[in-house]
């Protein structure tokens, strides 16, 4: 039996998930290429973020509308908008900004109201599904302003967004192996239906949970939204949970997809003395890789989407369409980030740094 409790044994398990993930993505888009497009149909559309083509400086001054609908909770937000804005002022273009609230309706608003900025091309995106902004593609398309999704598909348009089940695949692969295959796991993010790709990646989880005959799933730990205090929401789901499971060893860890939930898990655990439950987390932030470099909570592992390549990908392909240039409408998806407690300061240092910068940007433009 393999001891994955110890830095290297982490490392290790670290490397084979990502690999594990990364196999799984290649290995199906090069199936795919190999059988044709008919075979997979839409999977053919399916490409890497590394694919997207630099756009050149110069050329006609491209003014792009970008939506800035991220809340207090949501850093990993803003280090995207903060890329989208800075490469599309590093091509020599304009971008044009609009402040709303981490919802569907603000973000769909401030697209709305950006149509009529005499924008080029619009940037769409985090939340709204792809059938939920169709109408707006189709107004923006008939004023002849182009469209792009930033972390969602858009209709007829091409799109960056994160490797959802890559992600999912990654922290399965990690969690069933660190528990050697055995326990009951509990998952909580964001209140379904808010964040698709939360939803995603909790059913992903939840499958392959299903077919470990040692393993158990409790029912979904509903979260909050990105208007709420979701720390204290998380706080108190969390306490709930171990109110109904109060015999040690009754729950052997809590999968959060997103870091509030999972700061507010470590604070129940803390409060009630809970030291036989482990944590596992998705998404970085100053405050949760802040708790995990000092070890606070038993948080050990946690992946991340890399929003700054997000971003930077997502203005590229704007700033090309804007231009006139091709653009095939293919969904391009960005690497999956992951580190254990080990990595977690070093990490810590680098997005701090990240983090001001993009303050300093964005508050240019009502950010």
């Amino acid at each position: 039996m393999v001891d994955y409790t110890d830095e290297k044994g982490r490392k290790r398990l670290l490397a084979e998930a990502l690999e594990y993930a990364e196999f799984s993505r290649r290995s199906l888009l090069a199936g795919a290429t190999a059988l044709g497009a008919g075979a997979f149909g839409g999977l053919i559309g399916t490409a890497s973020a590394e694919e997207i083509k630099v756009a050149q400086a110069g050329g006609k001054k491209v003014r792009v509308g970008v939506p800035l609908t991220y809340g207090p909770f949501n850093q990993p937000w803003r280090r995207g908008c903060w890329q989208v804005v800075k490469n599309v002022l590093d091509l020599g273009c304009e971008p044009v900004c609009v402040r709303g609230e981490p919802t569907k309706v603000s973000e769909q608003s401030a697209e709305r109201t950006l149509l009529d900025r005499n924008i080029d091309v619009l940037v769409m995106g985090i939340y709204s599904l792809e059938s939920e902004t169709a109408y707006i593609v189709d107004d923006a398309h008939k004023r002849g302003i182009k469209t792009v999704g930033f972390a969602v598909s858009v209709k007829d348009s091409p799109a960056v967004v994160e490797d959802t089940w890559g992600t999912a695949a990654a922290m399965g692969y990690y969690v069933q192996n660190a528990l050697q295959r055995q326990g009951t796991l509990v998952q909580t993010a964001e209140a379904k239906g808010f964040y698709t790709p939360f939803d995603m990646e909790a059913d992903m989880l939840d499958l392959m949970t299903k077919y470990e005959p040692r393993m158990k799933m409790l029912p979904f730990m509903h979260g909050g939204v990105s208007t709420e205090d979701e720390i204290a929401d998380g706080r108190q789901n969390a306490l709930a949970l171990l109110q109904a499971h109060p015999e040690p060893h009754s729950i052997d860890a809590i999968i959060s997809w997103w870091w509030p939930f999972t700061i507010g898990a470590g604070q129940a655990l803390a409060q009630n003395k809970r030291t036989d439950i482990k944590l596992y987390n998705h998404y970085f932030s100053d405050t949760l890789l802040t708790a995990m470099a000092a070890k606070t909570y038993p948080l050990e592992f946690s992946t991340d989407v890399p929003w700054h390549l997000l971003g930077e990908k997502t203005a590229h392909l704007a700033v090309q369409l804007g231009r006139g240039e091709t653009v095939p409408n293919n969904v391009y998806r960005v690497p999956i980030t992951a580190i254990t407690v080990d990595q977690a300061a070093k990490t810590l240092a680098e997005l701090q740094d990240m983090d001001k910068q993009a303050i300093a940007l964005l508050k240019q433009y009502g950010g």
